[in-house]
């Protein structure tokens, strides 16, 4: 009799049986009776290997990122870190860089790194590979957890926002200051977030009967260079825009990046409204309105899902949404008609 058959026996995970076997308060109690009345019965004795499994992956969470150089990443990983603290957990951060190759070798590392749990952005939201790696990873009671981004067909908790309402609210915004030559910088389409923030401009733009041009909906890559040479593409045609909704904050400063390059002044020549807050925009007093959400506030959420999680590995899967706001600040606007 080893641990996997305790585990298999009492109806749970490994993990589990570790945690029991080391005493963790992050047991519920009803579940500790059924696997300690295994353990009596079939007279199963630790092993000093075991005990230390245990020991290594209640210590650990794993993060892994698509793009830390973006803001709202940055402020979701601080939120993390201050409720692992506070539990005496560690964070392990790691970097995808959109790239698929990463973002599966990294959960591959997990069982080799002994983590406790993992909290992730998923790069791709058709990604089987990834939903199978996490569900193996599930499976040997290593929870997780997606932030801001799902899997189609995954059954994750999650923490996401009102993507869609967001941008609706941005748009109708713009149509509502007198614009009717409004574009979009989209996203990539496999980010299921992105596409509701594209379907929020779509539903906005035929609710006040503005026809949609396809010239004015180009796709960046949630980086800033291709908003940047996407933002000239739209400036130079024939008839460019009056106003740019962009699809998160990193093509938002490629946007800004380039109208101020050509003098164009934000919130006269041309009104801007960004997804994601920039708090570096803040600190120098540029007037950017926004669609902003609590990022820190999300980071927090997750890993204490997390850590209810590990509590009660049975538990029920949840998603919470998390509420935006439309703030505004004066880009909005279009002083000099065009």
């Amino acid at each position: 009799m080893n641990i996997s058959d305790v585990a298999r026996k009492a109806g749970v995970s490994t993990a589990t049986v570790s945690r029991v076997i080391n005493n963790s308060n992050l047991v519920k109690p009803k579940t500790r009776e059924k696997v300690m009345k295994v353990v009596e019965e079939s007279g199963f004795v630790p092993s000093a290997i075991a005990r230390g499994l245990s020991i290594q992956t209640t210590s650990n969470i794993g993060v892994i990122f698509p793009d830390i150089e973006n803001p709202f990443f940055s402020g979701a990983f601080y939120g993390i870190t201050k409720i692992a603290e506070q539990n005496q957990y560690h964070v392990l951060f790691f970097n995808s860089d959109e790239n698929m190759g990463k973002e599966q070798e990294f959960l591959k590392m997990v069982e080799s790194q002994h983590l406790a749990g993992i909290i992730i952005t998923p790069i791709n939201h058709f990604s089987a590979e990834t939903r199978e790696l996490l569900n193996e990873l599930e499976k040997k009671g290593v929870p997780v957890v997606l932030l801001d981004r799902d899997l189609r067909g995954g059954k994750f908790s999650s923490v996401m926002a009102e993507n869609e309402k967001g941008a609706y609210q941005a748009v109708s915004q713009l149509i509502l200051e007198g614009h009717e030559r409004i574009a979009i910088i989209e996203g990539s389409p496999s980010i299921r977030s992105v596409y509701e923030r594209s379907k929020g401009y779509r539903r906005a733009m035929d609710d006040h009967e503005i026809p949609i041009r396809g010239e004015y909906m180009v796709r960046g890559n949630q980086k800033s260079d291709l908003a940047y040479r996407m933002t000239s593409r739209l400036m130079n045609l024939p008839e460019p825009p009056t106003a740019i909704f962009t699809c998160n904050n990193m093509m938002t400063l490629g946007c800004l990046r380039y109208l101020t390059e050509q003098g164009l002044m934000i919130g006269q020549d041309i009104s801007l409204i960004g997804f994601d807050d920039i708090e570096a925009l803040r600190v120098i007093d540029f007037k950017l309105s926004v669609v902003e959400r609590s990022e820190a506030e999300m980071g927090r959420i997750a890993v204490r899902m997390l850590l209810d999680r590990l509590k009660a590995p049975e538990a029920e899967r949840e998603t919470v949404v998390m509420p935006v706001k439309l703030t505004l600040r004066g880009s909005e606007k279009l002083r000099r008609k065009n």
